[in-house]
């Protein structure tokens, strides 16, 4: 989490960490983000309940989620990046990608 908050960072990018569901809300429910991203270690199901928080309190923001294996946990997101544990190659280039892409594709909210 730090090596990538550092590097987005270092290609100057703002990031705001929150490591688990209620300072996600808290986060949200205070700041404007554009892109949120979710990590690798997050399993499918605390990805879907962290991206309904998104998508009611953050509405505004794209979904970047990353994973390990091939396939990803959430369809839903914006964009996908497979990466792995020491090698976060990419990660630069899918948020800029996501920041500049038009309008936010939208995600379908799980009951």
């Amino acid at each position: 989490m730090q090596t990538r908050r550092l590097i987005l960072e270092k290609a100057g990018h703002s990031v705001t960490q929150a490591r688990d569901l209620r300072r996600v809300k808290d986060a949200c429910e205070s700041k404007s983000f554009d892109v949120v991203m979710l990590g690798h270690s997050l399993n499918a199901n605390e990805k879907k309940r962290i991206t309904d928080v998104v998508l009611s309190s953050c509405n505004s923001a794209k979904i970047l989620e990353l994973h390990l294996s091939n396939t990803p946990d959430l369809p839903e997101a914006d964009a996908h990046l497979q990466v792995t544990v020491s090698q976060p190659q990419g990660l630069v280039e899918a948020v800029t990608g996501l920041l500049k892409a038009p309008g936010k594709k939208k995600a379908r909210h799980s009951s």
